[in-house]
């Protein structure tokens, strides 16, 4: 698991009250019962915490917590 996705995987622990067992790098957010808001709410905390811009809808398009690491890290994410 890369740096990114060990943040990610924080951020659901400490913010969203995820169990860490529960998450994996295949792990999607409709897995977790993410609905579009709370997709919303996670996306405004990465924007925060790794100071990057996501587009409306841009990390609902992702699939995986994998597919969400490798957009933060497109968009210059710092591990």
């Amino acid at each position: 698991m890369s740096s990114i996705q060990d943040r990610i995987t924080r951020t659901l622990v400490e913010e969203f009250r995820i169990p860490p067992g529960a998450i994996t790098q295949e792990t999607s957010f409709t897995d977790l019962g993410f609905d579009s808001l709370v997709i919303v709410e996670l996306a405004l905390v990465l924007d925060q915490r790794f100071g990057v811009a996501l587009k409306d809808g841009e990390l609902a398009e992702t699939m995986t917590l994998a597919a969400a690491a490798d957009l933060l890290a497109a968009k210059g994410a710092v591990p």
